[in-house]
């Protein structure tokens, strides 16, 4: 994001007085009641909301808000579609608002009596109080690091679906105006819900396209994506552009089954091959985003978004299929578990472990064994723990033995029990969902996007993320999404009739990278270097060198395959020396 194009500023707190506030944003706006809306972003159903609500004629997103916000107040937010955020002044409280899923970043500070915010995380680098350790702790387990905290201390992201509310004189307030819930299921017939599903993903595309009708078309080898290229293909006679990165690895390339979705759209395919050599524009990402992050598919995104740039101004993306209409596969272990039933899940557990501990190490992820030790893993532990297998880099006990400090602040664990706990559901599956949709869709998935678009003046927009079609989704029985014989139900069944059959039995890919083997061969040096050189990037001393050394031995001998917590670990030095 160029400095022009963000939402920024600071709001003078003094106790008991009124705000003072000085902000720029692209857009800016005043009621009549002398309410202040400073906003960045779209909102892609604006004209819808000024016909459902009798809105007068507005020409931008912030006048369109101020309106809303006279009429419903905080309400008002739950109606928006769009990545945006907004920084509004009403009857002497300033809020910070971020949209649905988080697909537009905010961060915010207090530094004496003031408060400081900026979509730009290194903009609030001067009011940082030093490392947050329960950040580099959640960071090593995930690769990311979870709303409300960043790496630093006295520096917050504002949540997805989030207003944080200041007052002078009063600690901050943060509140969700929407969260994620399953209930009241629909009443309807699988067939019709396909139908409603079609017609809200051809509302959502209408409206992206409303922004920019040439819109290109990121493009896998998956139904998300390959979806999207139908809609816009079907809506519009206008011929699409798709973009696709490959890679020289088998069970990573999806070159040839996009080279199948495009035909079938008749849309100009352009495709790029991801190299090694690539992994150099990781170090300018890491600055951007201002905290690290260790989603290996940052890099192919980022080369994506980069070769869409050089013929488009806007990209439609995939994003979002999977979390809200049940594309993992861990989806379908917890439906799993939810079907065994306590003692046969207990049984299981034990036949897991016994299993596990004959097993030998994979030395490559995306194998028949690689999964196999996967599932195993998953199966010997408790709901929670089971799920976060599947995504964990660095379990509890090895942040113990690389970080002894680290592994002494509170575990990300605990806070997904409670969002377990805490979920109306009692279905295994949406219980996880629910972790999904509130933490790693916002601060892992649609942060991937924010930061792949760097360096580029691309506009990239999820039409799966629509708000109306958020909804629909997470009222569908949960069958309907995702079943012990089939992920994303509902999604096929709308793609059939657009892409190639061959494409709606596809292994996932996405844009994931070949990490293990490029970091074992191409990457070596990079990875010896990161042992080798530890005390001139972990300058406080946090991990043990004989343990890094261990990591980086066992890997480049192929003895065990710590590809992606060793990614994570490069991502963290590359961060620290920039």
């Amino acid at each position: 994001m160029a400095a022009s194009t963000i939402l920024s500023g600071s709001v003078s707190l003094p106790s008991g007085e009124a705000p003072v506030v000085n902000a720029t944003a692209p857009e800016h706006a005043v009621s009549p009641s002398g309410t202040k809306v400073f906003f960045a972003g779209i909102l892609l159903n604006r004209s819808d909301l000024q016909k459902q609500f009798s809105l007068a004629d507005c020409h931008d997103n912030a006048s369109l808000l101020a309106q809303l916000f006279a009429k419903f107040g905080t309400d008002a937010f739950a109606h928006l579609s769009g990545p945006f955020v907004a920084a509004i002044q009403h009857d002497g409280q300033f809020l910070l608002v971020r949209d649905l899923h988080g697909q537009q970043p905010l961060y915010w500070s207090l530094h004496n009596h003031s408060l400081h915010f900026s979509q730009s995380l290194p903009e609030l680098k001067a009011f940082a109080d030093g490392i947050d350790l329960q950040a580099l702790s959640d960071y090593l387990a995930l690769g990311y690091i979870p709303a409300p905290r960043t790496i630093y201390r006295n520096i917050y992201k504002v949540n997805g679906a989030h207003a944080v509310t200041f007052r002078p004189g009063a600690q901050p307030q943060a509140a969700p105006w929407w969260s994620p819930t399953f209930s009241p299921k629909i009443t309807l017939s699988f067939q019709d819900a396909v139908a409603e599903t079609q017609r809200l993903l051809e509302q959502s595309m209408k409206r992206c396209l409303t922004v920019d009708g040439n819109a290109g078309v990121l493009l896998s080898g998956g139904i998300d994506s390959n979806l999207m290229l139908g809609l816009a293909t079907k809506l519009t006679d206008t011929p699409r552009q798709a973009f696709t990165i490959g890679f020289g690895h088998t069970g990573y390339d999806e070159r040839s089954l996009a080279e199948l979705a495009a035909k079938n759209a008749n849309a100009e395919h352009f495709t790029r091959l991801a190299l090694p050599d690539d992994v150099q524009i990781l170090a300018s990402l890491q600055t951007a985003s201002g905290e690290p992050f260790a989603d290996s598919s940052l890099v192919a995104t980022a080369l994506a978004m980069r070769l869409a740039a050089e013929h488009r101004s806007t990209v439609i993306t995939g994003d979002g299929g999977d979390e809200l209409f049940g594309g993992y596969r861990r989806y379908q272990v917890m439906a799993a578990r939810g079907k065994l039933g306590n003692a046969l899940t207990h049984l299981c557990a034990t036949l897991a472990r016994g299993g596990l501990a004959l097993l030998p190490n994979a030395p490559e992820q995306r194998t028949t064994l690689s999964n196999a030790r996967r599932l195993a893993n998953a199966l010997a532990l408790p709901p929670v723990p089971c799920y976060a297998s599947f995504q964990e880099l660095f379990s509890h006990d090895a942040i113990a033995e690389l970080a002894p400090e680290l592994s002494k602040q509170p575990h990300y664990l605990e806070r997904w029990q409670e969002l377990w706990d805490s979920c109306e559901s009692e279905d295994p599956v949406e219980r996880v969902n629910r972790i999904d949709l509130l933490e790693y869709l916002p601060d892992d998935g649609c942060r991937k996007d924010q930061l792949a678009e760097t360096g580029t003046s691309l506009l990239a927009l999820a039409p799966i993320l629509d708000t109306d079609v958020t909804r629909f989704a997470l009222s569908l029985p949960r069958t309907f999404r995702v079943h012990l014989r089939e992920r994303k139900r509902m999604l096929r069944a709308v793609a059939a009739p657009m892409i190639p059959e061959e494409l709606l039995h596809q292994v996932k890919r996405g844009f994931g990278m070949p990490v293990a083997a490029w970091l074992r061969k191409e990457l070596a040096s990079e990875m010896r270097a990161l042992a080798a050189d530890l005390k001139s990037w972990d300058r406080q001393g946090w991990f043990q060198p004989e343990v890094l050394t261990r990591l980086v031995n066992e890997h480049l001998d192929a003895k065990a395959d710590h590809g992606h917590q060793l990614w994570a670990l490069y991502c963290l030095r590359l961060w620290l020396q920039n």
